[in-house]
């Protein structure tokens, strides 16, 4: 499912200064097609950037993180 591999990857990233793009798609058991159509989707929609192989998160990602960290919480403290 790709939105819990953007929920994964922002998240991951929101709690580091960022990663190298390899460790975000073995993370994730991804190939490199796979890794390829994902990076797109999150830099052309704003999330990340990559800069020498290593993705950081813009504040646009680091909102939307700390949204799916926010509502993850609010469900943990539901059950």
């Amino acid at each position: 499912m790709e939105i819990a591999k953007i929920a994964a990857i922002v998240t991951t990233l929101n709690e580091t200064d960022g990663a190298p793009e390899s460790m975000l798609y073995i993370f994730l058991d991804m190939n490199m097609d796979e890794w390829q159509t994902m990076r797109h989707l999150l830099v052309s929609n704003g999330l990340i950037t990559i800069k020498g192989n290593y993705a950081t998160l813009t504040d646009k990602g680091k909102q939307l993180a700390q949204k799916l960290n926010e509502a993850l919480e609010t469900s943990r403290e539901n059950e």
